[in-house]
């Protein structure tokens, strides 16, 4: 299925499956908790959101480079 499709609002470069690691210290964690509790919302959520938001503010290209799928290798 494209994740592009016509049914879905999105800006589709953040559709494809990623795999991070985010490591934060004690204060950090202990923050992020907190602001869960507080929100009502899984820490897995706000940090998505935030590293989103963050990559949106500060891309550099303008959209996708081609309507088909990019292949490296």
């Amino acid at each position: 299925m494209d994740n592009r499709s016509a049914d879905r609002v999105t800006s589709g470069w953040y559709d494809f499956p990623v795999a991070w690691t985010l490591r934060l210290s004690e204060d950090e964690e202990a923050a992020l908790s907190a602001q869960a509790a507080t929100e009502g919302r899984s820490k897995h959520d706000i940090a998505r959101d935030a590293i989103r938001n963050y990559i949106t503010r500060h891309k550099t290209w303008d959209d996708y480079l081609s309507d088909g799928p990019v292949v490296y290798g």
